[in-house]
Order: structure tokens, then sequence, then C-alpha cells
């Protein structure tokens, strides 16, 4: 008997530290992540990451911005060696199109092209033509913004795009808030969850068809 207490003893500890091991290694790196400034803290996110429509809101977005919806898009043109990921922003105001990057450095911009193809404000503006298209060509505004991680060091080479801002991860809320405060309310809340699940609908199937 007292083996097997052992034994299931040593089972405890195994799986515990195996839990707290990944959930360290996790919480690395969300504090990385550009969903450190979407969620109000790891645990929310912990929780909401099982399944997309769950993900699909933030308790702090909430009390930013009101009522909202977030869906996340990857996006790959005919060539490209990596996709690309987005963050679609669904607010009253309209949708906020969040390029996210994750190059680091010395990262030295152009409105158009560069040695590894596109530019960030490009990309932008193609994607936010195809989202258009995907959702019936929509009048709804859009509002493109490219988010780089922190400790990218950002400069311009000729001229900064007006239309769409580039910035730093902490900067993310603030310029959302800032182009949200200056624009007309375009959507109700029951239209935001209307284009979210025209968006995310095929995703959660998919989800739940691997259930």
């Amino acid at each position: 008997m007292e083996v097997w207490n052992e034994v299931l003893t040593g089972l405890v500890l195994v799986a515990g530290g195996y839990w707290v091991i990944r959930t360290i290694w996790q919480w690395r790196l969300f504090r990385r992540s550009v969903y450190i400034e979407i969620y109000s803290g790891y645990i929310e996110y912990a929780f909401r990451k099982k399944s997309i429509p769950r993900l699909s809101e933030s308790f702090y977005l909430k009390n930013e911005f009101g009522k909202h919806r977030i869906f996340y898009q990857i996006a790959q043109e005919k060539g490209a060696d990596r996709p690309q990921a987005y963050i679609l922003l669904l607010l009253n105001t309209g949708i906020y199109i969040l390029n996210i990057k994750n190059q680091i450095g010395e990262v030295v911009l152009k409105k158009h092209g560069g040695r590894e193809g596109k530019s960030p404000v490009e990309e932008c503006r193609i994607f936010e033509n195809r989202l258009r298209q995907r959702l019936g060509n929509t009048g709804v505004t859009m509002k493109p913004v490219v988010v780089f991680p922190q400790k990218a060091n950002l400069s311009w080479e000729g001229s900064s795009d007006p239309d769409i801002p580039v910035i730093r991860r902490k900067e993310l809320i603030r310029t959302v808030r800032e182009l949200s405060e200056n624009a007309e309310a375009v959507l109700a809340d029951s239209q935001i969850d209307e284009l979210y699940h025209q968006l995310a609908d095929e995703s959660i199937e998919l989800e739940r068809s691997r259930g």
C-alpha cells in the first residue's frame, strides 16, 4: 500500500511540475505577444483561447470601447514566403485592421515596396480591399494600423503614410482610442455581431467539428 501511495505521489508531483512549467512558458509567450494589449491579463486570455467565440471578446476592450468583437485572420499572398497575421477589431466606429508584425531592432519603413516586397502599409491596403470584397463591398469604415513589437526602432525612408498609423504595441489601445474618439458611430451593436459571424462562422464550425 505504501508503494502505491509513493507512486501516486510521484505522479501527482510530475503532473504538477509539468503544469507549472507549461503555465510559466505560456505566460512568457503572452507577455511578448500583442495579446497583452488586448486582454485584461493572462488568466482571461488562458480562459478565452480555448474557443474562437470566447476569444472574440475582452473584458479590457469592453471597458475601453464598449461593444466590440475580435477576429484573428491569417492571410498569405501569392509568392509570399510566410503568412501575415491580422487582428480585426470591430467597434461601433468601424473595423480596425491591425497588421501585426514581429520584426525587432531597426525597421526602416517605406510607403511602397522594399527589399522584402510590399511595405506594411501596402499590405494593409490590399488586405482592406479583400476584406471589403469578402463582406460584400460593404461601405463600413475601415481603419488600418500597423503594429510592431515594443523592441522595434521605427523610422521612415521618405514620408510616412498619413492614413495608416505605424506604431509599437504599447501604443495600440491609445491609437485605436484616438481614432475612435474622432469618428462617428457607423455600426449598431447587432451589426457588429452580424459582421463578426460573417467572418468567423466558418472557423467556428471547423473548431466544433474538431471538437
